[in-house]
C-alpha cells in the first residue's frame, strides 16, 4: 500500500543519487581543470589528497575549483600569482594541514583571510608580501606547528605576537628584520624544536635568550653577529642541540 512515508524516502534517495553522481562529476571536471593548469593530483582510496601547483600559471580566480576536494591535506603553491583573495578560498578546505606560499603574492589581507582557517598546520609563507601587520592574523592560528616567514618584511614589532603560537615546533625567521629584542619575544614557545635565525643582526645578547629555550634541537645562527665565544656558550647548555655556525667545522 502506497504511503506519503515510502514517497518521502523515495525523494531523498534520488536527491542523494543526483547529489552523488553531480559531485562525481563535478570532481572530476576541477581535477581535468588542475591537470590543465599544470597541476599534479595524488590520491589515497580514490580521493585527492596532495596537489602540486608550484610554478604554473594559477591565479587567485582558480584556487575556487580546489574546494571540489574536502579531503585535500597538501597544497602547494609555491612560485605562483596566488594573492590575497584566493586565500580565502582555501581557508574552506576542511582538512587541509599544509600549505606552501613560499614566493608567491600573499599579504597581510591574506593572511587575514588564511587565519579563517581552523586545520592548517603548517604554513611555509617565505619570500611574500606578509609584513608585521599580517602576523597579528596569523597570531590567530594557535593551532600551526610551523610557520615560514623566510625574507619578508618581518621586524621586532610582528614577532610579538608571534610568542602567542605556543604550539610552533619550527619557525624560519632567516633573512628578516629581527633583532635581539624580537628573539626574546620567542621565550613563551615551549615546544619549539627548530630555529632559523640566519642573516639577521643579532648578536651574544640573543645567546642569553636561546639559552633559556631547552626544547631547541637545532638552530641556524650563521651570517649573525653572534661571536664564536657565544656560539661556544650556547652549544654548553644546549647539550641536546646541532648549532649551525660558521665558527662551527663538520
Amino acid at each position: 500500500m502506497f504511503s506519503f512515508r515510502d514517497f518521502g524516502i523515495g525523494i531523498l534517495l534520488s536527491l542523494f543519487f543526483v547529489s552523488s553522481v553531480f559531485g562525481a562529476i563535478s570532481s572530476e571536471s576541477s581535477k581535468r581543470k588542475v591537470e590543465e593548469l599544470g597541476g599534479d593530483l595524488f590520491f589515497v582510496k580514490g580521493k585527492a589528497v596532495e596537489i602540486v601547483l608550484n610554478k604554473t600559471q594559477v591565479e587567485d580566480k582558480d584556487l575556487a575549483l580546489l574546494l571540489a576536494f574536502p579531503n585535500l591535506k597538501d597544497l602547494s603553491l609555491e612560485n605562483t600569482r596566488a594573492g590575497d583573495a584566493g586565500m580565502a578560498h582555501l581557508a574552506k578546505l576542511p582538512t587541509l594541514e599544509w600549505l606552501n606560499l613560499y614566493r608567491t603574492w600573499v599579504g597581510d589581507e591574506g593572511a587575514r583571510n588564511l587565519a579563517d582557517s581552523k586545520s592548517l598546520k603548517m604554513l611555509p609563507m617565505g619570500e611574500t608580501n606578509l609584513t608585521d601587520k599580517g602576523l597579528v592574523h596569523l597570531s590567530r592560528m594557535r593551532q600551526l606547528t610551523y610557520l615560514g616567514l623566510r625574507g619578508n618584511d618581518v621586524t621586532d614589532k610582528g614577532a610579538v605576537h608571534l610568542g602567542k603560537l605556543i604550539k610552533l615546533e619550527g619557525l624560519y625567521l632567516g633573512e628578516t628584520g629581527v633583532t635581539d629584542v624580537g628573539v626574546r619575544e620567542l621565550l613563551s614557545l615551549k615546544k619549539l624544536k627548530k630555529l632559523w635565525l640566519h642573516d639577521l643582526p643579532i648578536t651574544d645578547d640573543s645567546v642569553v635568550t636561546l639559552s633559556q629555550m631547552k626544547s631547541l634541537r637545532e638552530i641556524h645562527i650563521y651570517a649573525t653577529k653572534i661571536s664564536a665565544e657565544g656560539v661556544r656558550r650556547l652549544q654548553s647548555v644546549l647539550t641536546e642541540c646541532k648549532v649551525i655556525h660558521e665558527s662551527i667545522t663538520n
